[in-house]
């Protein structure tokens, strides 16, 4: 039976990614992708139920405390063969990493799939009180009811039989679970065009936070990530730098040892027009590629190894930053998050009118 669960899991994720409905930590498969993703779903949507599927993929031996330290320390490699089948399809030996995987998809969870399946079977698949052994109706002395003659009550005997058998019962049991899977899949396209409706609401909701981040600041990063046990290496990351483990390999990344004053001082200002005269002796910059870039604190470029960062002076500020620009930018983004709130709200309304009157959406 869990051949079968298998089969619908990996249909799903097929389903998912056509019609682009997955993370993009799933929908580009990588050993690496696959971790930041079970910590992601972890933040979110951890429950106790959770538990032993966790340890049993993650901590067998029970070597962690918490599922947070035993995904950080798990092995990229075994990885390898949730990858291959999920990118081609390929067998898989263990059944963990097929429960995994539906987890991570928010799919049912084998126990409630089976509980599922079990419940939703019809009663004569069980080839039980199917009637096979009934006698043929007869009146009160019983003879038959029909005055048809003896040819005609052997052939009707007999296509009742040929209907009753074990195989045609098998059969349409086989028929019937084809067509459930039909249904679901129907229920699963259905339900996608009703997430379609969600999704252009949340996207709308997507751009007024993005427009809220950027206008209270995304200017630098949050509190660095502290290492784990064996990580003695870190990578810059674009604007600020990530604990890592000195033999895994990081795409298009350097790896230099580990400094924890830079891991937890150094991060690049994105909004540079934020900047203003009390940012004076707070704030380092660097010339790359005749652009100024603009750093929480001192020491060398993360990218760029032969250039020092240099204390940021009257004379960089006045030329290269404009506060009144970024008051500008922010006045725009002000009245683009009222416009888009504004089609948010008539966009819900509208659905909920058209739900109301039963009418038909996409």
């Amino acid at each position: 039976m869990f051949e079968e669960y298998k089969k619908e899991v990996l249909e799903f994720y097929f389903f998912k990614k056509e019609t682009n409905q997955l993370s993009s930590n799933l929908e580009s498969l990588g050993r690496l992708k696959l971790r930041k993703e079970c910590l992601k779903i972890l933040a979110e949507k951890y429950s106790k139920k959770d538990d032993e599927m966790l340890r049993l993929f993650f901590d067998p031996l029970r070597k962690y405390n918490d599922h947070v330290r035993s995904i950080e320390n798990f092995e990229l490699d075994k990885f390898r063969p949730l990858v291959s089948f999920l990118r081609d399809g390929t067998s898989i030996r263990d059944d963990q990493p097929v429960k995994l995987i539906a987890w991570l998809m928010d799919f049912d969870s084998y126990q409630d799939w089976r509980f599922r399946k079990e419940t939703s079977q019809p009663d004569d698949c069980g080839f039980s009180d199917n009637g096979m052994d009934s006698e043929p109706d007869t009146g009160e002395e019983g003879e038959p009811d029909s005055d048809t003659d003896e040819s005609s009550s052997f052939v009707g005997k007999e296509e009742a039989d040929e209907k009753t058998t074990p195989e045609a019962q098998q059969e349409d049991c086989e028929q019937n679970a084809s067509n459930d899977s039909r249904n679901v899949l129907e229920i699963s396209i259905k339900r996608s065009f009703s997430i379609k409706k969600t999704l252009i609401i949340s996207m709308v909701f997507l751009l007024l936070g993005g427009g809220v981040f950027f206008l209270l600041g995304g200017n630098t990063t949050g509190t660095a990530r502290q290492p784990s046990v064996g990580e003695e290496c870190m990578y810059w990351t674009g604007d600020h730098y990530e604990p890592v483990k000195c033999d895994e390999k990081i795409n298009d990344a350097v790896l230099v040892p580990l400094n924890l004053q830079t891991l937890n001082n150094l991060r690049k200002i994105n909004l540079m027009d934020t900047l203003t005269a009390n940012s004076l002796g707070k704030v380092w910059y660097s010339k790359i590629g005749g652009k100024h870039e603009f750093f929480t604190d001192s020491g060398v470029h993360p990218v760029d190894t032969l250039k020092r960062l240099k204390p940021l002076t009257n004379y960089i500020l006045n030329k290269h930053v404009s506060y009144y620009r970024y008051l500008l930018t922010r006045l725009m983004w002000s009245v683009s998050v009222i416009v888009m709130a504004i089609l948010g709200i008539a966009c819900v309304i509208y659905f909920l009118w058209r739900q109301k009157k039963g009418l038909k959406s996409f």
